[in-house]
């Protein structure tokens, strides 16, 4: 571990004391509201990532501390850059100097809140300063209010919008990305589990939005997430990490795509999909919890060993911790994954990736234009 767990406790509290100050001095909430819940451990076990999909701030957290919404809440936002005019705040804390970008803890640590879904009572919540999807072409960008016709500010953001599988997203900054980082690991610290029966933070549940909520796109495509969670869970230091000065030099950079790759994986699966493309409705009933997951009766099904390379591949693209292998067998990680999907999107819980599995997986993929 990077940090001992009495470190990242005081991290935690000097974050905390911080974000108070802070939003007092703009007159915004400091609490969540009445949208909290109870940790089904005890504590969270994993991170559901998010972006705000907007463009200001201040609005997202009215709207996510009760004030403008009672819906919805989450722990914390992180911004794109560092905030000036609260500097003298922000650097009364040492413990926080290694956080490039500001940071706001809206919620103590002490019970769930609600941003996604089933994931609520199990995942600490984060949302990114960031308009995600954007509409338009060069110079002309446009994001979903006023029904998509607000125009994207990209030159007061200091922003040039990338585009990635043919869709056009407001890049997240190198500060926000390492701020991400290091919160992260602060946080297995802080939950490390020392005993068997004690569970700590699961990287199998360091997960995007969308692959919680059927219905959701966050946190999109810009977003290096693969990378992020290996350097969370190996807690590697920031410094260490090649591929983030990558990043940082090219926010386009993606560590984890290969176009070549996509090509071949896609016609893979269509070939398997064939005619069972089956329609599903548009809309999904989210469950409340899934149940533990457990798919060895796939491993011990010869027909279904050809099938898991894709299926363990439009899992990796749609978000879900899935270890690359080259072996035919279904690892606990993997498992875990389908199993989400699967409950996720009301599917028969089976515990197979079976046709009407792969039929979600496809409509998802085509969703993402990550579809050929």
């Amino acid at each position: 571990m990077l940090f001992s767990k009495q470190e990242a406790k005081e991290f935690f509290d000097a974050w905390r004391q911080a974000s108070v100050a802070i939003l007092d001095y703009y007159s915004l909430p400091t609490s969540p509201g009445v949208k909290t819940r109870a940790w089904k451990h005890g504590h969270p076990i994993g991170v559901t990532e998010h972006f705000t999909a907007g463009v200001t701030w201040k609005g997202s957290i009215r709207w996510l501390s009760g004030q403008d919404n009672k819906a919805a809440s989450c722990h914390a936002i992180i911004l794109d850059r560092r905030v000036a005019e609260i500097d003298d705040i922000w650097s009364q804390y040492p413990l926080l100097q290694q956080i490039p970008v500001t940071a706001l803890l809206l919620a103590d640590l002490s019970k769930g809140t609600w941003h996604a879904g089933w994931a609520n009572a199990l995942n600490f919540g984060i949302e990114n300063r960031n308009a995600g999807i954007l509409r338009g072409s060069q110079n002309a960008w446009t994001w979903w209010a006023k029904n998509w016709k607000a125009l994207f500010p990209y030159r007061e953001l200091d922003k040039t919008p990338i585009n990635l599988d043919g869709q056009w997203w407001e890049p997240y900054t190198y500060g926000q990305v390492v701020a991400n980082i290091i919160i992260c690991q602060m946080l297995c610290c802080l939950y490390h589990s020392e005993t068997p029966d004690q569970p700590g933070m699961d990287r199998r549940w360091f997960l995007p939005h969308s692959a919680t909520e059927g219905t959701k796109w966050d946190t999109g495509r810009a977003y290096p997430l693969d990378n992020v969670r290996d350097a969370v869970f190996d807690q590697v230091p920031v410094e260490q990490l090649q591929w983030l000065q990558s990043f940082k030099a090219d926010p386009m950079y993606m560590d984890d795509y290969d176009e070549d790759e996509d090509i071949e994986f896609l016609k893979e699966l269509a070939e398997r999909q064939g005619s069972r493309d089956e329609e599903l409705p548009e809309e999904f009933d989210l469950c409340e919890m899934p149940p533990d997951a457990d798919l060895q009766a796939l491993v011990q099904a010869g027909e279904w060993k050809k099938e898991l390379p894709a299926v363990r591949r439009a899992l990796r693209m749609l978000g879900y911790c899935v270890p690359a292998s080259e072996e035919h067998v279904l690892d606990a990680h993997t498992a875990l994954a389908s199993y989400q999907f699967q409950v996720s999107m009301k599917l028969t819980t089976d515990k197979v990736p079976g046709s009407e599995t792969q039929a979600a997986l496809v409509k998802r993929l085509k969703q993402f234009g990550l579809w050929m």
